[in-house]
């Protein structure tokens, strides 16, 4: 560390031994960091002991530092609670910066003098009335909600002005709009008393629904449902019963009444993958009525004693919605926490076993998959490289090429209730997809409508290993889609064609450079459900700490070779469904098809032949029936 300059050796002197806050500040005045202290003297000094060991970072920070200011408290609490208003209001770049989880939305009713629902993200204190936060399917479920409460779904902008309502803005919009005429909106841009009562009526039903008294609609929806079906519209009936689905996301909040009685917050810490992170359940009437997770960024390091205490001061900062109880996943030996929340009201608990422990732990679980998804996020745009695909090979024991390229396959099978099934091949090449090198397989021995991936796997790999022994182009692993049974199918083909060959040295340019011809057969499935690496000589599978970039590489080649399949599969059903059309046209026969397809190639690209030339084909009739069939 740097000599400690002469301002701030005399500032360090004259700081006072009482409790208090400290900002400092970098060569241009900003604050880059606020801290509290409970002896601001000995705490401020000990940034400056060439004895203290400081992490990187705080050196870094420290060595930026020049000047601080001081702000003395009465108390410790006082300093806590100070301490968390100055961040908030300073964001300093050293200091903890809580940074939300934005999948999770809100529905929200506006505060205008007509009442919308909309979703939204940001929960702001506009006078508006949240619901929430949800994790998904909101933006379907408020297209829903405006269906099934007659609200309006409009951008109309409304006023008021000596307690009458006029219409400020029209946005575009002919008054009444057609939801009015359809039945979805009451209207009250019409700004008549019944119009704006029954739109007012509509909105209060909603905000009933949304504060769990769903009952009564759902009992409706139901009886319609029953109704449609039993008129043999079932469509119509399938309809509404996607409607109950969507709404139930909506109004199936998790009962602890059992549990918890009073207010309850549940506050627990995770870190992962160098990072930290805070979960928050909270529980009002008996329900969970949040779920919060956020990730602790900041420049220094802190201890998770000192992450909880920021996180539960500006939590509370706000004295709108304190709970009763709060519920700690450890016990807390910080008396300036304990004392803050004292003067708070809040009853801590740590529980240790009972329905009390399992909140802990479900709020735990939302926080750890969270994290989990975040750091796979990072890595789906982190730059996978040879190395990783070195790192693969050693763990799971196969050989390693000192020099060049690493190429890894990957085969998957997609199919349509046993038909078109298509098999898919896809490289990877030095931690990057290589499309040039992607192949699909039109499996050829299973019978129409037949199902079985196991000998899809066996015939890919036959035909895949008589490639490689005619062209020397075996990969340097060979990956499954599936399990260790799919697995066994697969190395059955390969060894099929291993024993057919192995007495014809003549076909081979060179039998010590094929590594699959060998009884090491660089071979390995990846189920799904936990990412478990089967391999032929093992019966426990193998296991990628998730989030690796090793584990990425073989989920990006298994996940790109669904895909693949998938759309191979997809492309053969779209070419059978347009050769089907074209054979069923009324007025056209085999002659005039051919004469079609000789002269535009494909089904798609007759509508690429001018009138003229079609006409010298077809009859006036004939042109009527491609036209009518979208083919032309």
């Amino acid at each position: 560390m740097k000599q400690t300059p002469e301002n701030i050796q005399n500032i360090l002197t004259n700081l006072p031994l009482t409790p208090g806050v400290y900002q400092m500040k970098d060569a241009s005045g900003k604050v880059i960091y606020v801290g509290k202290a409970k002896n601001l003297r000995s705490r401020v000094k000990s940034y400056f002991d060439r004895t203290v060991d400081l992490s990187a970072a705080k050196k870094q920070m420290v060595e930026k530092i020049r000047d601080i200011e001081t702000i003395l408290c009465q108390t410790e609490v006082e300093a806590l609670v100070l301490e968390t208003n100055l961040i908030k209001h300073l964001t300093p770049k050293y200091n903890i910066l809580m940074k939300d989880d934005k999948n999770l939305a809100y529905i929200k009713i506006t505060p205008w003098p007509i009442a919308m629902v909309q979703k939204t993200r940001q929960r702001i204190p506009d006078g508006g009335e949240y619901y929430g936060p949800y994790v998904s399917a909101v933006e379907q479920c408020v297209r829903y909600l405006r269906k099934v409460f007659r609200v309006r779904n409009c951008r109309v902008r409304f006023g008021r002005a000596d307690g009458n309502f006029f219409v400020s803005d029209k946005a575009g919009k002919t008054i009444p709009c057609m939801d009015y005429y359809i039945g979805l909106c009451p209207a009250p841009c019409l700004l008549t008393p019944d119009a704006l009562s029954k739109h007012e009526q509509n909105i209060l039903s909603l905000k009933n629904f949304l504060d769990g008294n769903t009952t009564q609609v759902f009992s409706d929806l139901d009886r319609k449902m029953r109704e449609h079906a039993k008129s043999l519209e079932f469509e119509d009936a399938a309809n509404i019963k996607t409607l109950i689905e969507s709404l139930k996301v909506l109004s199936e909040r998790q009962s602890v009444r059992d549990i918890a009685t009073e207010s309850t917050d549940i506050i627990v810490y995770y870190a992962k993958y160098d990072r930290q992170f805070i979960g928050l359940t909270m529980i009002r009437r008996g329900q969970i009525v949040g779920v919060f997770r956020h990730e602790a960024q900041a420049k220094i390091d802190f201890t998770e004693s000192e992450v909880i205490e920021h996180f539960i001061a500006e939590q509370y900062r706000d004295e709108s919605d304190i709970p009763s109880v709060l519920l700690l996943q450890k016990e807390n030996d910080d008396s300036v926490l304990s004392a803050f929340l004292e003067e708070k009201r809040v009853s801590l608990e740590v529980p240790k076993i009972g329905k009390k422990k399992e909140l802990v732990d479900f709020t735990l679980n939302q926080v750890r998959e969270y994290a989990y998804k975040l750091e796979l996020s990072k890595l789906e745009n982190r730059i996978l490289t040879r190395e990783h695909m070195v790192h693969v090979l050693e763990k799971i024991g196969y050989s390693v090429p000192k020099k060049w390229e690493i190429i890894f396959e990957c085969y998957d099978i997609s199919h349509t209730d046993g038909n078109f099934t298509y098999a898919s091949r896809v490289v990877i090449v030095n931690g990057k997809a290589d499309p040039s090198r992607y192949k699909k397989y039109k499996i050829q021995s299973l019978p129409e409508w037949k199902i079985d991936d196991f000998a899809s796997h066996r015939e890919v790999m036959i035909r895949r290993t008589l490639e490689g022994i005619e062209m020397n182009n075996f990969p340097h692993l060979i990956i499954i889609d599936g399990w260790k049974w799919q697995l066994s199918s697969a190395l059955s083909g390969i060894k099929e064609w291993i024993w057919k060959y192995q007495n014809d040295v003549s076909r081979l340019s060179s039998w010590e450079s094929l590594p699959i011809l060998s009884s090491d057969i660089p071979l390995c499935s990846i189920a799904k459900r936990e990412e478990e690496i089967f391999l032929p000589w093992k019966s426990v599978p193998v296991l990628f700490e998730h989030g690796t970039p090793e584990l990425m590489v073989l989920q990006k080649a298994r996940d790109e070779s669904h895909r693949f399949s998938i759309t191979a599969n997809r492309s053969a059903r779209t070419k059978a469904m347009k050769k089907n059309i074209l054979e069923e046209l009324p007025g056209i026969g085999p002659v005039t098809r051919k004469k079609l397809l000789k002269l535009a190639g494909s089904v798609d690209d007759i509508r690429n032949i001018s009138l003229a030339d079609l006409e010298k084909i077809c009859s006036a009739r004939q042109i009527e029936a491609l036209k009518d069939h979208g083919i032309y």
